[in-house]
């Protein structure tokens, strides 16, 4: 242990005590929160169909060398990206990124061995989601809502596969497998019929969770809807709103997923927890930011992630609430984004859990704002970042510079010799 950082930490842990806050307790807590790595960020979505020049409604800016391009690469630099990271990590994936070519709804689980393989070696958790996109079975960008029968069939069935699949993942690695549902149908401009694909939706959505999970499934697996405000070419209509999948998955007892960057700039995700949380078992967080919109850029460390993790933290919800990533940015490397990111959320986890939460609550019982105001500003202020770097230091995980070069050093002897 570095010397200066373990006095620091020292001072940090004092400093803290002072507060009623036990960093050493805080830090085991912060040790059994998982997150989720997205691993599409790796190839920019393209996955390993190799269907061709297909339209995508997965926005991807930038042409930085060395994408991965099979799933060995990817797999190789998410297992960098870990290495610069002191979370408990997962990876969520797209069944895009299934090894065997097969007919996207005719996936089964061993589609998936090399990644369950991986995993398990590596004491790492899958999440799944069925990939609506990006697929000649695309109706102008429709998939479940589509008018034509075909092509809600097709995507039907393989909204049914991925049930099975991410059941099979958790049962196999003895932990929840969260199976996302996202899908982009929507209009450009105003729609004749607002209510037709809201009804082809649904009618969809009945055939997909007709199977109820029993208790002992429920422990291996969650399936969440993930609405959106707007996406390109779906401005003016999203089929699978935030209200639409809200009110289906309370009715028919599912999860929903909250993406930060899905919503309008002004709304606040970390409101909407405590209000959605007491009506819906299994909830999701895609953690992005959004600038103007959902442009999923790299996370980082700023109001809103912060403001999050807090709210996770003193509603109680950590181990309640499933977090997983979700960004890309092509005009940087790509390992390196999900190392930003990955550390920008374990740093928001840690300083919600070094919060002296119950100081501000006895004051708000008290009636005292004015104390409670100022309290929130001072305890901005405590050393929570030698706490951060005795952390990193005590699981071998590289700080700053030494990470940029680590980093840098994997561009050129890994990376650079995919050209």
């Amino acid at each position: 242990m570095n010397k200066s950082i373990l006095e620091a930490y020292l001072l940090a842990k004092t400093a803290y005590q002072k507060c009623g806050v036990d960093t050493d307790k805080v830090i085991q807590e912060f040790e059994k929160i998982p997150v989720s790595l997205h691993c599409w960020a790796g190839d920019d979505i393209k996955g390993f169909e190799g269907l061709g020049d297909i339209e995508s409604q997965n926005v991807v800016t930038g042409a930085y060398p060395y994408p991965a391009r099979n799933g060995d690469e990817l797999r190789g630099d998410i297992d960098f990206a870990f290495r610069l990271s002191p979370l408990k990590h997962k990876v969520n994936l797209h069944s895009v990124y299934a090894e065997r070519q097969r007919p996207r709804n005719d996936l089964d689980v061993e589609d998936f061995r090399n990644w369950i393989n991986w995993a398990k070696a590596n004491g790492y958790g899958l999440d799944f989601n069925t990939s609506f996109f990006a697929h000649p079975m695309m109706d102008n960008g429709f998939s479940l809502a589509s008018i034509h029968k075909k092509t809600r069939d097709y995507w039907i069935k393989a909204g049914l596969d991925s049930r099975k699949i991410s059941l099979a993942i958790g049962k196999e690695m003895g932990e929840r497998c969260y199976n996302n549902f996202w899908i982009p149908d929507g209009f450009k401009d105003n729609p004749a019929s607002r209510l037709t694909y809201r009804e082809l939706l649904k009618d969809s959505l009945d055939q997909i969770f007709a199977k109820k999970y029993t208790e002992e499934e429920k422990q291996y697996t969650a399936d969440v809807l993930e609405g959106k405000l707007f996406g390109i070419g779906s401005e003016a209509y999203v089929v699978g709103s935030h209200d639409f999948y809200l009110a289906y998955a309370i009715k028919n007892g599912l999860g929903v997923c909250m993406d930060m960057g899905h919503y309008h700039p002004d709304e606040s995700v970390a409101d909407k927890l405590s209000a959605v949380r007491p009506f819906i078992n299994d909830l999701m967080l895609h953690v992005s930011r959004g600038l103007h919109w959902d442009s999923d850029h790299v996370v980082i460390q700023d109001d809103r992630l912060q403001a999050v993790m807090t709210e996770l933290k003193r509603g109680n919800y950590y181990h309640k609430i499933a977090i997983g990533l979700d960004f890309f940015d092509a005009s940087i490397n790509r390992v390196a984004g999900w190392a930003i990111g990955l550390r920008a959320t374990a740093k928001a986890i840690l300083f919600s859990l070094l919060e002296p939460t119950h100081l501000l609550e006895d004051l708000e019982k008290n009636g005292d704002y004015t104390s409670r105001l100022f309290l929130m500003e001072e305890i901005k202020n405590l050393p929570a970042n030698a706490v951060w770097d005795y952390l990193l230091e005590s699981k071998g995980v590289p700080l700053g510079n030494q990470a940029i070069d680590q980093m840098k050093a994997y561009e050129k002897d890994v990376q650079s010799k995919r050209n």
